[in-house]
């Protein structure tokens, strides 16, 4: 897998085709509405984190239907994703739930095995959604390749999760219309670079399997 393509590719995408900027626009929306009342109490920001983690599964579960075609250098279609990514919402749903009960469950185990959890659990999603796969199958695929390549996802996983923490928790200090454009930049580059990374580990075991 090469990292620096990795790196690049997804950021070349979004500027060739900004198509992919329009499914962020869902949770940068929804989040955008919540920081503009000012005041939270603890059931407003209960509510606000529920709908912005429903608006963001939402959205990422489009751009990685989107994302094999930027992947061959081809324009996407977001109205043929669409079908694929409401089909599959609710298989990602369910893997979401999973991840973040064993997740929640690693961090309140001193924070080490919640880490864990989210690194072995990189590309579940995307199983999930490209390979058509069941909430358990995708996570226990995905531990399959991250073990395959866990140097890469490493690097990975703490090169988007810097970005992320920095970029967007930066710009909420600044004001809530920065956050926004944030948001709406930094989730496609972070959905489509796991991406990527999955379609250019697949491609990989594919050119590796012997030939029958």
């Amino acid at each position: 897998m090469n990292l620096s393509k990795i790196a690049i590719l997804p950021l070349l995408t979004i500027i060739r085709d900004p198509a992919y900027l329009l499914p962020p626009l869902l949770p940068a929306s929804v989040g955008l509405a919540f920081m503009t009342k000012g005041h939270f109490d603890q059931k407003t920001l209960a509510t606000s984190i529920a709908l912005q983690i429903l608006a963001g599964l939402i959205s990422s579960t489009v751009i990685i239907a989107m994302a094999p075609k930027g992947y061959q250098g081809q324009p996407s279609s977001m109205i043929r994703a669409l079908p694929q990514a409401a089909k599959r919402f609710p298989i990602v749903l369910g893997t979401f739930a999973i991840i973040s009960v064993m997740a929640m469950a690693g961090f309140l185990l001193l924070i080490v095995p919640g880490i864990i959890v989210l690194v072995f659990t990189f590309f579940a999603f995307q199983e999930a959604i490209l390979s058509q796969k069941g909430p358990i199958q995708a996570i226990k695929e995905s531990i399959a390749l991250v073990k395959a390549h866990l140097t890469h996802v490493l690097f990975l996983f703490f090169y988007l999760t810097s970005i992320a923490l920095l970029l967007e928790g930066g710009t909420s200090k600044i004001s809530p219309f920065v956050s926004f454009a944030a948001v709406i930049l930094v989730s496609p580059y972070v959905t489509l670079t796991i991406t990527f990374s999955y379609l250019e580990i697949k491609r990989g075991t594919i050119l590796e399997r012997p030939s029958p």
